[in-house]
């Protein structure tokens, strides 16, 4: 796989985990016991797949290269019967207000006959609609229409109004942002205002899975620099090539005043609004997205160093992740602890070193980010049996979400014990870098006591996201899953609390320290040395 930012730019390589699919379980070789439907997509390490319609499996037969290889084949797409048997009888109807003195009245189930719905004898004729629609060109749509952003704001409300799953822990006059939205959809002068107004709906859902995008928009280039927030300033906490900075300008504690003589704390809070869920993630995501513009452009810095200010030019880079100065994905930091980052170590690394990690004293855990497909090792660390969060995914046939009538619970997780057990101290890492998949993994944690949690707070977003686009190529994201956690409490801007609060200093920084790893090693040798 070969990629390039733009027509002009080089083609950059990117490499591919597992790319030969080689460490995948052949379908035609699986136990049927654990999978009634022959059909389904089998998990392939390294890779992920969704969707109806498809399914896909590693398969030995006929391999391309080695031994094994992929096949995507089609599959039965599920009717409306199958979704869940709950639905709307016939005659009912709905009647709602509108506005101020006009209401409409709908029928919620429409008669059928071979697949075509029926209608009064002397309806018209569709084929004048359908040609109009056929001949739109949506490719020529763009948000200098003023009905484009009226009718982009009005889709997206009613998309969440009706299906996004947490208002009820949600503070917002859902009404009213409508209102709003429309508002500043009239005053938008073009496309990239239009994109903030989605972006500001959006915010509203306090949803860390929402998010807007647009082709045009899409900013790839990074700075060289990682930056945390301590105390209200932007501060350097890592800078590629390592704390030299190959050269860069920057230092390891550096306070991040300006770019481009702009404010950076002003740009920061701006962006921060725009963003959608918890303090700590809409802050996290920020960060990481904070200074982006075209790969190989050139930005000015200005930065706090102590008592100066210095001024330094850096290049957007676009390397696909942020400088980091954690240990290697797997390390010995000590003799007795093992260190795994969970973010970067993949199921297949981890388990070529199981032994070693199983038989060591203390291991921490680093979850300050997205897992790499690797939550089974979590089996390795309990004798019993192991469950994730309630997931449930609401089962809705009326509008405004009123008499749902159920949800599906049936995609909960179930992970049995597995050999080598770990039998030294474990500790995990964790903090509002830690979203969705990374929050499951952590919610078993938690409920279990696998370990203690050091760091603060996770991302408090958890769930499969849905997404929808709309006119003009505006591509939204948001949670379309219930999670609660074991215990049936709030989860959705809570997320998983440490049992040991700790972060960074503005001092740690600047001597290069990672404090939240110190205080985790510090956990596991007062215990070693404590004997308990």
């Amino acid at each position: 796989l070969e990629v390039r930012p733009s027509p002009q730019a080089e083609w950059q390589p990117i490499v591919l985990e597992n790319s030969g699919f080689e460490t995948g379980v052949p379908s035609d070789t699986e136990d049927d016991s654990t999978d009634s439907d022959p059909g389904a997509s089998k998990p392939i390490p390294g890779w992920g797949s969704g969707g109806s319609g498809y399914s896909c499996a590693a398969t030995s037969e006929s391999a391309a290269e080695g031994e094994l290889s992929l096949v995507v084949a089609s599959a039965p797409l599920a009717g409306p019967e199958s979704l869940f048997e709950a639905r709307p009888e016939a005659g009912e109807t709905v009647q709602k207000m509108l506005a101020r003195e006009l209401w409409v009245q709908l029928p919620l189930a429409l008669p059928s006959r071979d697949g075509r719905t029926l209608g009064p004898p002397d309806a018209p004729d569709f084929g004048e609609l359908k040609a109009r629609l056929a001949s739109i060109d949506p490719n020529a749509l763009d948000a200098d229409d003023e009905s484009l952003r009226l009718a982009g704001v009005i889709l997206a409300w009613n998309v969440f109004q009706h299906f996004y799953p947490y208002f009820d822990v949600v503070d917002v006059d859902w009404d009213r942002v409508l209102t709003e939205g429309l508002r500043r959809a009239l005053a938008d002068a073009g496309g990239n205002e239009f994109l903030d107004t989605l972006r500001w709906v959006v915010s509203q859902l306090h949803d860390g899975h929402g998010f807007v995008a647009h082709p045009e928009a899409a900013l790839r280039g990074g700075l060289p620099v990682a930056l945390v927030s301590v105390d209200g300033k932007l501060v350097v906490e890592a800078v590629a090539g390592g704390n030299e900075g190959a050269g860069i300008c920057v230092e390891p504690g550096d306070i991040l005043e300006s770019l481009d003589d702009e404010s950076a704390t002003e740009r920061f809070e701006a962006e921060c609004r725009l963003a959608s869920g918890t303090l700590q993630w809409r802050t996290a995501r920020t960060l990481r997205m904070f200074g982006r513009g075209e790969p190989g452009s050139r930005v000015r810095l200005g930065l706090r160093r102590g008592d100066e200010t210095v001024h330094c030019e850096v290049e957007r880079s676009s390397a696909a992740e942020a400088p980091s100065n954690r240990p290697e994905a797997i390390a010995s930091l000590r003799p007795d602890v093992m260190y795994v980052d969970l973010g970067r170590a993949p199921l297949e690394t981890i388990q070529e070193r199981i032994e070693e990690l199983a038989a060591a004293p203390g291991v921490v855990f680093d979850l300050r980010g997205y897992p790499r497909g690797n939550d089974e090792v979590l089996s390795h660390l309990s004798d019993q049996v192991l469950r994730s969060a309630h997931w449930q995914i609401p089962q809705q046939i009326y509008p405004d979400q009123e008499r749902r009538v159920g949800f599906d619970t049936s995609g909960r997780w179930l992970k049995e014990p597995r050999q080598p057990r770990f039998r030294g101290e474990v500790v995990f890492l964790t903090d509002g870098r830690a979203i969705s998949y990374a929050e499951s993994v952590m919610g078993i944690v938690e409920h279990y006591q696998l370990g203690e949690i050091v760091g603060s707070a996770t991302a408090g977003a958890n769930g499969n996201v849905n997404s929808f686009t709309l006119p003009g190529g505006y591509r939204l994201t948001f949670t379309g899953m219930r999670v609660v956690k074991h215990d049936g409490s709030q989860h959705h801007l809570v997320g998983i609390l440490p049992t040991v609060p700790a972060g960074p200093t503005l001092e740690g920084l600047r001597a290069g320290r990672d404090e939240v790893l110190e205080q985790g090693l510090a956990l596991i040798e007062a215990r070693l040395a404590s004997g308990d």
